[in-house]
């Protein structure tokens, strides 16, 4: 499979900025992680510093939010901002929260179901009224 391209707008949490985006889909990657440069045109702000596991060891990012729309789909989703990565990669937890996922075939996205658990032993949910 090759790489799988998408496009996407990012936008800081109050809608003020946003930004068109060519993302490498990179389902190695847990949280979408978006370029120091983009971040700061987009203030986005800092949540907090996350270590994080790279191929290169262990790297501290800033953690921040954004809004992410990939078609008519949006999601509110944490992000890591780094100062290395040049572009932005779409990680696998904004794909399932998007209820997207890859289909190596075509080399797109492709829509899927939210996943529910119920519980064991038949269990019925209960409703109001």
């Amino acid at each position: 499979m090759g790489h799988i391209y998408v496009s996407l707008t990012i936008s800081n949490m109050a809608g003020s900025r946003s930004k068109d985006v060519q993302a490498l889909a990179d389902t190695g990657a847990t949280l979408t992680v978006i370029p120091e440069r983009i971040a700061r045109e987009l203030e986005l702000a800092e949540v907090s510093t996350e270590s994080v596991e790279t191929g290169a060891g262990e790297l501290e990012l800033v953690r921040s939010a954004a809004r992410i729309t990939i078609d008519r789909k949006q999601s509110v989703q944490d992000v890591l901002i780094s100062d290395f990565i040049d572009r932005v990669l779409l990680g696998v937890v904004t794909l399932e929260a998007m209820a997207l996922s890859l289909d190596p075939l075509t080399g797109k996205l492709k829509e899927r179901r939210l996943l529910l658990y119920i519980g064991a032993k038949g269990s019925r949910l209960k409703t109001e009224g």
